[in-house]
């Protein structure tokens, strides 16, 4: 056993207790150091409601995690001279438009990747969406930046959908089919997918689950397949060392050159800082920056390249220290940040470092975010004006509402209350005041603010359109009656 494996030793009893500790049903494990793995373990169950054993081939949706092999890609186009990171998208694809004019004309690939197009994320809508990729793209040019480009740093789902758009007309290929052909075939990713739709009929799969009052239960899977590119792709612990190596043995893949090491570092390396996120702001964890699909920060002193990903019942953590040649990989399956704590426990005891209870940490950071989320909608309640009603009937408001990037926002009366669905989501309508109803979503989320819908009237005084917060960092959405 090396020296760093022994490091390593009662990492199971500790994972164990943790588990039983945040309630997560099922953990897997990967350790690398110095490109060969150490440990690679799974833990738990796969499925509380029909209990298998987790294992290095149990498949995990990764989420975010998959930007990286979308960045890939790109850099791929680009050795070959198909593609140039500071060419400006249109030059690709004429259609590519967003709000921002100048935004439109000189947003690159490199912008793409790099999360510094103005964009906030607009996730609502595409979340529970049913429109196509394609769809989703050309409604891209209806979303308000809430910062002049590439002035900052803002987190972007759906530019990462519009690289995977440009890889599809630069080659013909789809973004699935090429990242398979171009990355999964070549590393040997036999097992790996890129949707629910066929990764929930896997034989040795995860099942996705959530943790409330503590205790998980099972949840369906969520289908992010218009939006793949930034979130789709499932694979196992044994099928993802080869691309952790990959990136830590500066571009190679079993003696060969899979990408040159300098595009390689292109990717790692720094492109826009990132601002501070307390009550996550640890003096541990300094200098955040991203690159081009992974973030890099320092942590107790060490440079660290990572990535995190997060969609519906997974959490999964994915990282690497090259200066220290160690690599850890976490998935679980409970929705949980337990990924996020194992993996820096790991690193604490493979630097010899005291470890720190990063766990309790985070759910002291998570109570303070929830406490703050909860003051701004005791706020908003506390601004209600008594006394006042609705200028129309209930029935009056009933109606479709649409915008030309949200799509379509509907309003019924059910049980003479009113009620709102916007794509897969079903919100109840309380009356606050005057025409402002607050949103009572049917599964309650301590993390979500306020987003309280605002009725106006037209010239006639008919109800004529529903404004609605759904992306905080821009005014509210505004749909428009569909007459």
């Amino acid at each position: 056993m090396s020296d760093f494996a022994a490091r390593l030793a009662g990492l199971d009893d500790y994972i164990e207790a943790e588990m039983q500790k945040w309630h997560v049903p099922g953990l897997a494990v990967a350790v690398m150091h110095d490109g060969k793995v150490i440990h690679q373990k799974g833990y738990g169950t796969r499925d509380l409601d029909n209990p298998q054993l987790v294992t290095p081939d149990t498949l995990f949706a990764i989420g975010s995690c998959t930007k990286a092999f979308t960045a890939m890609g790109l850099a791929l186009l680009v050795e070959e001279g198909r593609l140039e990171w500071d060419k400006p998208v249109r030059h690709y694809m004429p259609q590519f438009r967003l709000y921002d004019p100048i935004a439109t004309e000189y947003t690159t690939a490199r912008d793409l990747v790099g999360h510094r197009t103005g964009l906030p994320r607009h996730d609502a809508m595409w979340y529970g969406s049913s429109a196509s990729r394609w769809e989703l793209f050309a409604g891209l040019q209806y979303l308000k930046p809430s910062y002049p480009f590439r002035m900052m740093y803002q987190y972007q789902n759906l530019m990462f959908m519009a690289a995977g758009c440009l890889i599809e007309t630069i080659t013909g290929q789809t973004w699935e089919q090429f990242t398979q052909e171009r990355i999964f075939d070549v590393l040997g990713m036999k097992d790996s997918l890129f949707s629910v739709t066929t990764a929930e009929k896997a034989e040795n799969v995860a099942q996705p689950h959530e943790i409330t009052d503590g205790a998980a239960k099972r949840i369906p899977f969520r289908n992010i397949d218009a939006v793949g590119p930034a979130g789709s792709i499932h694979s196992s612990l044994r099928e993802m060392m080869p691309w952790l190596r990959l990136h830590m043995n500066g571009g190679q893949h079993e003696g060969k050159s899979f990408i040159p090491a300098d595009s390689l570092k292109t990717m790692h390396q720094a492109h826009v800082v990132m601002p501070p996120r307390p009550p996550m702001d640890w003096p541990e964890i300094q200098q955040h920056t991203y690159g081009l699909g992974w973030l890099q920060q320092v942590y107790r002193g060490h440079l660290r390249i990572r990535h995190t990903g997060g969609i519906d019942g997974f959490i999964t953590d994915f990282s690497f220290m090259p200066q220290d040649k160690i690599g850890v990989l976490v998935f679980n399956n409970g929705s949980d940040a337990l990924s996020h704590s194992v993996a820096m426990h790991v690193y604490d005891r493979l630097l010899g470092l005291e470890p720190i209870d990063w766990r309790e940490r985070i759910r002291v950071a998570e109570d303070q975010m929830k406490a703050d989320v909860k003051g701004l909608h005791d706020k908003l309640r506390a601004a209600r004006k008594p006394d006042t009603t609705p200028s129309h009937p209930l029935e009056d408001y009933v109606a479709e509402y649409v915008h030309p990037g949200y799509g379509t926002l509907t309003v019924l009366l059910n049980d003479g209350e009113l009620q709102a669905q916007y794509n897969s989501h079903v919100l109840r309508l309380v009356h606050l005041h005057y025409d402002v109803f607050e949103t009572i979503p049917e599964q309650p989320d301590e993390f979500r603010p306020p987003m309280p819908i605002t009725f106006s009237l037209d010239i006639e005084g008919n109800v004529s359109q529903a404004a609605i917060r759904l992306e905080p960092e821009v005014e509210p959405i505004v749909f428009t009656r569909k007459s």
